[in-house]
């Protein structure tokens, strides 16, 4: 009795489809193919339910079989077609024995290339229809995957105007790409917030939620696989990897917003999760990829907990942006629990949660439009109260730069008492000195001592840093000189003399100078240098510029330092440029001003009087720095008479 309760109902829906009248199909309209369909495989063939998955059915992958119904044909000069909606996985349509379409394939070495994202609308030429008489429809499947439902089990097929099937499936694309410019729209209205620096964070991780959340919907769209040349592992390792990543953004998001700290556990969790959506970018089997997506669903639950925690203690703190998400998650737990009730008893996703995410996108720009609003409005009372603040400061900084700007006066003042002002009365020479300090007071110094109607010793320094430190150091600087050629006349031992001298007390404040002893007696000079830039002449006979050729150590660095002297030959009409590197350093746009062009502006000044080729020289270096010195500028001429 059992078997027969068994194979009864079987044996009644058999029979029952065989006396059944074929469904008649016409271009004109649109008709539902709900019944009369049986499934046959491994030669059995047994009644079965269209728009239902398989495994549903009793039959679990991996399965190799057929659809099979008839119906007959009204011809008319319009198009027909057949729309199964998405199948899973592989499938071929075949009418009255000719194979009319594919989706999907096995190859001949036995590969499966699945493709269950796109919508199946196969059009069906008049020419294989038999008129007004029954055909047959068959649809091959294979269905490999066990975590699907497998078949046709989204929708019960549809036949009829081929053109009015397209607009159908344009009609459910439009739909799904509305909602997806949703998300670009909102995903703009975040780009510009970050651009305004407002809340830039949390807009940047809202930013990548819809990003993320419209890259998870591509691949449902048709139009993505008709106008792209992408393969369906291409939008497959899409899919899975922007869903995987979707929830890591928006727990960002909420923890940025509320501005919570992400410690151990959850940097640990956002790591897991990353690592996640990586191996589903790499050419991994199918059941791993599944066995991913599993591991995915279950991590989830981790990430619902701590929104949940960071929603409920913003709530406590009674911060207004927890009610809006809170009713935000709340959409989404809704949604998502009814897509999975209905993909447990149906194997079909509606994809209600994506609605949820559109209403929490929609409620976390509120939130953050909020947040600004309340941050300008704590900060307009902060700005009043800090103008008032300002303003009171700035009067005492007022008085205070007044007292700073009349001491930096006398100090400049002072300075230039230090600077030797009378022309040396040494016979054969000439010097015109200049000094451009960068501030009101500065580090560089110039300074000569007559020994005799014929000797003449120069220096030139440079301290390391500007301003009034500098300033003290240089002044340090000149009374060492003038300490130390009361009893020595060779530039190397002043500079030896100063350096051990100076070492102890300059700390880090290091010193170049260059050193020269003038004979016009003897028609010598004598130069020794502590890191200095070298000197330039000008050889009246030979008609050329050249740099003389000295190095010694720096002042400051190591008592030890010994220095070298060099002996050159004067004639009448040399001519002896001394310089420091703010000449040659001034700067615009970060270029130097150079030595090339100081070469040049003495080379065409070279029969100009030496105070009219200064001035020369002082117009172009600070016409060159845009009128603000960049550094001390200092230098001076002696001319060979």
């Amino acid at each position: 009795m059992r078997i027969l309760s068994f194979f009864f109902p079987i044996f009644f829906t058999t029979i029952l489809s065989l006396v059944a009248e074929p469904v008649a199909i016409s271009a004109d309209t649109i008709v539902s193919l709900a019944e009369n369909w049986t499934f046959t495989t491994s030669e059995i063939t047994h009644p079965i339910k269209v728009g239902k998955g398989l495994s549903s059915q009793g039959f679990l992958p991996p399965v190799h079989g057929y659809y099979e119904t008839t119906f007959t044909f009204k011809p008319n000069k319009k198009p027909l077609g057949i729309y199964l909606d998405r199948v899973q996985e592989v499938d071929t349509l075949i009418v009255n024995g000719i194979t009319l379409g594919q989706t999907g394939k096995i190859l001949p070495d036995g590969s499966y290339l699945p493709n269950w994202y796109y919508k199946r609308l196969y059009y069906i030429p008049n020419e294989v229809l038999k008129e007004n008489s029954p055909n047959q429809l068959r649809i091959e499947i294979h269905f490999r995957n066990q975590t699907f439902q497998g078949g046709i089990f989204r929708r019960i097929p549809v036949m009829g105007n081929y053109d009015k099937l397209q607009e159908l499936i344009l009609l459910e694309d439009g739909r799904d790409f509305c909602f997806i410019m949703l998300f670009f729209g909102i995903g703009a209205y975040q780009i510009f917030s970050i651009l305004l620096k407002r809340q830039a964070k949390t807009n940047f991780y809202l930013l990548l939620s819809t990003l993320f959340f419209v890259m998870w919907r591509l691949p449902l769209l048709n139009i993505s696989y008709t106008y792209t040349d992408y393969s369906f592992i291409f939008w497959l390792k899409l899919f899975f990897t922007s869903q995987t990543f979707l929830p890591v953004s928006i727990f960002l998001f909420s923890y940025s917003l509320f501005q919570n700290k992400l410690y151990l556990k959850e940097r640990l969790l956002v790591i897991f999760l990353i690592s996640i959506a990586f191996f589903q970018t790499w050419d991994i089997e199918l059941p791993t990829r599944i066995l991913l997506l599993r591991i995915w669903e279950f991590t989830l639950l981790l990430v619902v907990f701590f929104v949940l925690r960071a929603v409920i203690r913003a709530a406590r703190a009674k911060k207004t942006e927890a009610y809006f998400l809170s009713v935000g998650f709340v959409c989404i737990c809704i949604g998502a629990t009814f897509d999975i009730i209905i993909d447990v008893t149906s194997g079909k996703n509606v994809y209600l949660t994506q609605y949820g995410f559109l209403v929490l996108m929609i409620l976390s720009g509120v939130a953050i439009s909020y947040r600004n609003a309340k941050n300008e409005s704590e900060l307009s009372i902060l700005t009043k109260d800090l103008e008032q603040r300002v303003r009171e400061r700035t009067i005492e900084l007022r008085e205070k730069n007044q007292d700073l700007e009349q001491d930096l006066f006398f100090a400049s003042q002072l300075q230039s008492y230090l600077l030797p002002k009378n022309h040396p009365n040494t016979q054969g020479i000439r010097i015109h000195t200049t000094y451009l300090p960068m501030r009101q007071v500065g580090g560089d110094l110039y300074d000569w001592v007559e020994l005799d109607e014929n000797r003449l010793i120069l220096l030139i320094a440079d301290v390391a840093g500007h301003g009034v430190p500098a300033a003290f150091v240089s002044s340090m600087v000149k009374v060492q000189f003038r300490e130390s050629t009361k009893s020595i006349h060779s530039p190397k031992q002043i500079l030896e003399h100063m350096n051990q001298a100076l070492t102890s007390l300059v700390s880090r404040y290091f010193i170049t100078a260059c050193c020269a002893l003038v004979d016009t007696k003897e028609n010598t000079i004598i130069f020794s240098t502590a890191g200095h830039p070298n000197p330039i002449l000008y050889n009246k006979i030979r008609k050329s510029f050249e740099f003389m050729n000295i190095k010694g150590p720096i002042i400051g660095w190591k008592e030890s330092f010994t220095f070298t002297e060099w002996k050159h030959q004067i004639q009448k009409g040399d001519r002896y440029f001394f310089f420091t590197d703010g000449v040659t350093e001034a700067r615009a746009e970060n270029k130097l001003f150079g030595e090339g062009k100081i070469l040049d502006l003495l080379e065409k000044g070279k029969n100009k009087d030496i105070k009219s080729l200064s001035q020369e020289i002082v117009v172009q270096i600070t016409k060159y720095s845009d009128a603000e010195l960049k550094d001390d500028v200092t230098f001076f001429f002696v001319d060979i008479i």
